[in-house]
């Protein structure tokens, strides 16, 4: 919001008022309505979207790592308007709407004309991102998202989308989203048009994968070469083609979801305030830390790794990256891993804060994740040990049972700059099994 100045609260409190307005999961029927404040973790895990619309549940389950995920809302991943945003290429292909409230009242915008260029979309001063509408997707209809990178936290050399609709063996309706690969998310409406009316052969596969890579423009840059992202492309347009086409479930009538509804408030943005503060906010926070209530005096720059360390003497948690990348900062916010040098300070305000401290038990004995990091040597120089914890415990708490595949993603915002990755997984494989044998009779 500072970036752009597109709504500047004259408080906190009123912002987040407007924050919470803005979060929600709704099934209506014949639409799918996401709040632009919704969290992607949210959308990962929901079980509408995951089945309905799996493209889109699998591009959040690619944004970042687990911590971002946590506190990154799918309205924030577009309204940054870069090239390569995750959420982008699912939403194109579903054709969603997206809805902008400003000074002069509310309109809807298809999101294929919402990016302008890299960093540019077409919001206008005092106007923001409420809604993002997507059709109910038809009966034969399948999906999937594709996305290449070197590793996890990495911004996508290319990521695609496709959603195609079938009867009879031939395809009716083909959409296909690439990001990465232009100056914006890009639709290859030709190849779209190529597929449509034909049967999706293995042969007609590797012309459309030729097609693809024809059509996409991308540039040479520090992270690739413009013939590599065109390669990739073209094999990744094939094989989410080839994924989409495998059986889907029939989809007919509403289904119930568990989440809140989403609102519109057109009304609070009648009078936009832009510009810039003349000093930090101050805001007093109420919290509960590590088992205590707690309360402090917090600036609006202040992030939670500040007041944890500075204010509270919490030193466990590590500073490394300051960026959301390393993951030595984790900590829990009402059970969930967020990194705290990205958490501004003031959000704690009402919520549950734990940090590696508050993992020891009575007098002084190691949490079970911490004894098992120990006896299998999970631990090497130790800066990264506090957040691989608090990224385990998080891990644990929702999958007791996690496959070697889930810990490595569930650990996967969490950098070991000694590469200790195979005892750091063996300790975690060891925790989730104590667990286990521990709560048998």
């Amino acid at each position: 919001m500072k970036r752009y100045a597109y709504y500047q609260p004259q408080s906190l409190d009123e912002a987040f008022g407007l924050m919470e307005k803005l979060v929600g999961i709704k099934e209506s029927g014949d639409s799918l309505k996401l709040g632009s404040m919704t969290l992607w973790r949210e959308v990962e895990t929901n079980p509408f979207v995951t089945r309905s619309y799996p493209a889109l549940a699998e591009a959040a389950g690619m944004v970042a790592n687990p911590q971002i995920r946590n506190v990154a809302t799918v309205g924030g991943n577009l309204c940054n308007a870069a090239p390569s945003a995750d959420g982008a290429p699912p939403l194109m292909v579903m054709e969603a709407v997206l809805t902008l409230a400003g000074p002069h009242g509310a309109r809807d915008v298809p999101i294929s004309e919402f990016f302008q260029g890299p960093g540019k979309h077409c919001m206008g001063p005092g106007e923001v991102l409420t809604t993002i509408t997507i059709p109910e997707m038809p009966r034969h209809t399948g999906m999937a998202f594709l996305k290449s990178g070197r590793v996890t936290q990495d911004i996508a050399l290319s990521n695609v989308a496709v959603c195609v609709q079938m009867e009879g063996g031939i395809c009716q309706k083909c959409r296909i989203s690439a990001g990465a690969v232009g100056p914006v998310p890009l639709r290859l409406k030709a190849v779209e048009a190529f597929v449509e009316g034909k049967e999706i052969t293995p042969e007609l596969l590797l012309e459309i994968q030729d097609q693809a890579s024809g059509e996409a423009t991308p540039i040479t840059d520090v992270r690739s070469t413009e013939t590599y992202r065109r390669t990739v492309t073209g094999v990744m347009v094939k094989r989410a083609l080839e994924q989409a086409l495998k059986p889907v479930e029939e989809k007919s009538g509403s289904q119930d979801v568990s989440a809140r509804e989403v609102a519109v408030p057109n009304a609070d943005f009648s009078e936009p305030t832009v510009g810039h503060y003349d000093s930090p906010v101050r805001k007093r926070v109420r919290f509960h830390l590590n088992g205590q209530a707690v309360e402090a005096e917090v600036m609006s720059h202040k992030m939670l790794s500040n007041v944890l360390r500075e204010t509270f003497e919490f030193t466990g948690t590590k500073e490394g990256c300051g960026q959301g990348e390393c993951g030595a900062c984790t900590v829990l916010v009402d059970g969930e891993s967020v990194n705290s040098c990205l958490f501004p300070a003031f959000e704690v305000d009402g919520k549950t804060v734990t940090t590696i401290e508050g993992l020891v038990g009575e007098g002084n004995r190691l949490d079970p994740i911490q004894e098992a990091f120990v006896e299998n040597g999970g631990v090497q120089c130790g800066f990264c040990t506090p957040g691989m914890v608090m990224s385990t415990k998080a891990l644990l708490k929702q999958n007791a049972h996690p496959t070697e595949e889930e810990i490595r993603k569930g650990i996967s915002g969490n950098l070991c700059r000694c590469t200790g990755y195979v005892q750091i997984v063996e300790s975690i494989k060891n925790a989730a099994e104590n667990r286990t044998a521990n709560r048998r009779p």
